[in-house]
């Protein structure tokens, strides 16, 4: 069974128009609302994909309970903590015609050491042996903004498959837990081994650094233009197709979705990265900052080149 977490979800208002002033009145060509928070990306996209999961998360207040009825009504088996005091976040999603997307991010509400050993209780409880946790998104709203390091250590006896998709000092932290996945950008994995990463080169050599940690799965995202992906040795440069871009919001959820799709699939490594990249290019099509149209991915899987650095 694969289960997500998402300790700081969110409703996204999402602010259509032509381009963003600063100092005037800007007036919206349309809005919307979709669901915020990668780990709920996460479980929705899977769900698209017809991959049955369960999502967890604290909810609080009417905004928690709009985002529990969400993702109930989008077919998700949802075991979040709900809370009817205060108020889970809303994020405003600035997108421009052009595909520049400006988010203002809500700090969410603050977690403290209670509230995170019972969703870690809850986990403990509820998740068997060989399943798969993916841990994604903000923490910067816990007591601990390393809290992942924190749960891993509680989880560590349920001999589960961790995806994590985390940045800064929360992913140093939980390297030595040996992740089956992480999912940095070359920013982020520049801070991680503490070098500028300026070329292909740069960033084989920083992944090949991490051989130490034993982590299966290493991508490294390279935005608009692909990935560069460590499976066991073998690292590949994944180019992703052109497509006209609507918006970027949730398009590296979207990547993980895919990689988790393909895995829980026991699809060949090479399909595995064509399928995730695929998906991915067909969320940044999309108007929302979640979901994708399958029909449109299966034929951008036809357009993903995949070839074989070392």
């Amino acid at each position: 069974m694969i289960h997500t977490l998402t300790l700081n979800p969110a409703i996204d208002k999402l602010l259509f128009l032509p381009e963003f002033k600063k100092n005037i009145t800007n007036r919206l060509q349309s809005d919307d609302a979709s669901m915020g928070g990668k780990g709920t990306h996460v479980s929705m996209n899977l769900h698209n994909m017809g991959i049955n999961n369960r999502a967890y998360g604290i909810a609080y207040g009417e905004t928690g309970s709009k985002i529990i009825q969400m993702l109930e009504q989008y077919g998700i088996e949802v075991h979040f903590l709900q809370k009817p005091e205060k108020n889970s976040r809303t994020n405003y999603i600035i997108i421009e015609e052009n595909g520049d997307c400006s988010t203002l991010a809500s700090p969410g509400v603050s977690l403290d050491q209670d509230i995170i050993d019972e969703i870690t209780a809850r986990l403990i409880e509820e998740l068997e042996p060989d399943d798969s946790l993916i841990l994604s998104g903000d923490t910067s709203n816990c007591y601990d903004p390393c809290v992942y390091n924190y749960m891993l250590q509680k989880l560590k006896d349920k001999k589960i498959k961790i995806f994590l998709d985390a940045s800064g000092p929360t992913l140093e932290k939980c390297l030595d837990a040996s992740p089956f996945l992480i999912k940095p950008n070359q920013d982020e994995l520049s801070q991680l081994c503490g070098k500028d990463l300026q070329t292909e080169a740069d960033i084989v050599s920083a992944i090949e650094s991490l051989s130490r940690c034993s982590i299966p799965i290493i991508a490294v995202s390279l935005g608009g233009d692909g990935s560069i992906v460590k499976y066991n040795d073998t690292i590949y440069r994944v180019i992703p197709p052109e497509v006209s871009v609507c918006n970027t919001i949730g398009c590296g959820d979207c990547f993980l979705s895919g990689m988790i799709y393909g895995i829980e699939k026991n699809y060949p490594i090479e399909k595995t990265l064509t399928i995730a990249t695929a998906v991915s290019a067909a969320t940044a099509e999309s108007r929302f900052s979640v979901g994708f149209d399958p029909v449109r991915a299966k034929k951008l899987a036809g357009q993903v080149k995949i070839t074989q650095l070392n």
